[in-house]
């Protein structure tokens, strides 16, 4: 019987995240860190695992958690705006912010410690991309600058995009000897996007494929990479943790192959980590990260979106066919390799309950003069504040919670080409709580 429930518990944590995958964005589209207990110290679990939640970290660490399933939901708030001021040539100003601002993410894993070795499973919302504006800012500022009237195409009336990745993680880990361990996942990734609205790109000729752009509702692709991981207790008090995660190589948004650089391609980019934690006294321990994604390495994220001269030059002559949206060159949304840096501090007040809180500080993968196409993914924020706890009632049960805000960050820029110009600006601020169960057996 409670193998069946632990079996249940996990199908329909499964379940629910395959049928409902939401949106995200905190290191840029990445989370700060998965599963609550990891989510109270900012993600910051690379050297001290605590749930079987730990492959999506280090697959290393589950070699520590014992046999154990783990089921949570997040309720996540981000709070996103844009602004674009197109009086400068010609258009009009407009400000939108995005509704759509709660969404619900499931998360869940088990482990088993088999005498050395240890096998798993975490299910985990990798992160994504969400804006939903009531009033189309593209068609709004910049219609009236082509000498079109505003809404004049159809489908212009609301604008965003969705992008959402949900990893599956199979994991083995092995104990070496007595302080060391490594392990290895197979990430299994699938992902959905739409996107609306965008249909005076493909009027003024910024596709290579406009009718593979925008409207053709949501789409979904399946891809696969791997994991590395190591763990490393140096003394009785300091351990180590190394791991590395390729890109996952996805299918084509085939739906959206004149939006996405490389005819609809979009990769999860690669990203590794090394951490510490500290056992600074028998009730307190500290641990940090260091975390580089490689968002450089995917075009269709990476690729610059226009110049101020590519953008005013297509209203009166062709773009180069080298940059339309879908080609391999082509626009997109300019983002670049970031580094993180995770502190976190856990503290055992007695035997049924540890404290937990932490500070996650990212950089902005969005320099300001790619504003204009990051309307549609603002995921710039970079300070995070995290706090949690876990309460124990036995030695089997446990209910952990965890808060997180992401601080409010703004930036603007103007696009100038002699003296007509225009200004883009975009902000976000995050809210976060989630809560989980498990069940230790």
């Amino acid at each position: 019987m409670k193998v069946n429930v632990k079996h249940s518990l996990l199908a329909a944590a499964v379940a629910a995240a395959l049928a409902a995958p939401a949106a995200y964005a905190t290191n840029g589209y990445f989370k700060e860190g998965y599963g609550t207990k990891s989510r109270g110290l900012a993600g910051a679990s690379v050297a001290y695992a605590q749930d079987s939640l730990a492959p999506a970290s280090n697959p290393a660490g589950l070699t520590g958690v014992g046999n154990r399933v783990d089921g949570g939901i997040e309720l996540f708030n981000p709070n996103r705006d844009g602004s674009l001021d197109g009086r400068g040539i010609g258009g009009a100003a407009s400000d939108v912010e995005s509704g759509a601002t709660v969404f619900a993410i499931p998360n869940a894993g088990f482990a088993m410690d088999l005498s050395g070795m240890s096998v798993g499973f975490a299910m985990v919302a990798n992160g994504g991309m969400n804006t939903r504006y009531n009033t189309n800012i593209y068609d709004q500022a910049l219609a009236p600058a082509a000498g079109a009237p505003v809404g004049f195409l159809p489908n212009t009336s609301t604008l965003g995009v969705n992008l959402a990745q949900l990893l599956m993680l199979p994991t083995v880990a092995y104990k070496i000897n007595q302080d060391h361990s490594i392990g290895a996942s197979l990430v299994v990734g699938y992902q959905t996007f739409r996107a609306y609205g965008l249909g005076d790109f493909a009027a003024f000729g910024f596709s290579s494929d406009p009718a593979n752009l925008t409207n053709k509702g949501d789409d979904t692709a399946w891809g696969a990479g791997g994991r590395l991981g190591w763990t490393g207790q140096l003394t009785s008090s300091l351990t180590v943790g190394a791991t590395y995660s390729s890109k996952v190589y996805m299918q084509e948004f085939d739906h959206y192959k004149g939006l996405f650089a490389e005819q609809g391609d979009f990769d999860i980019p690669a990203n590794y980590a090394v951490g510490i934690a500290l056992k600074a006294s028998p009730d307190v321990t500290v641990a940090f990260d260091v975390q580089r994604i490689e968002y450089g390495d995917v075009p269709a994220i990476a690729n610059a979106g226009p110049s101020a001269a590519e953008f005013l030059g297509a209203f009166a002559a062709p773009i180069n066919p080298a940059r339309l949206l879908g080609t391999d060159g082509g626009f997109g949304f300019g983002w670049e390799d970031i580094t993180i840096y995770k502190l976190g501090v856990d503290y055992a007040y007695n035997s049924q309950w540890t404290l937990r809180g932490g500070v996650n500080i990212g950089e902005n993968p969005i320099d300001p003069d790619q504003n204009l196409f990051n309307i549609l993914a603002p995921g710039l924020v970079e300070k995070h504040l995290a706090l949690g706890f876990t309460y124990s009632p036995n030695q089997n049960n446990e209910l952990s919670m965890t808060y997180m805000h992401a601080f409010r960050e703004d930036q603007s820029y103007t696009y100038a080409m002699g003296p007509a110009s225009y200004t883009a600006e975009i902000g976000m601020d995050q809210n976060s709580i989630e809560a989980s169960y498990a069940w230790k057996f």
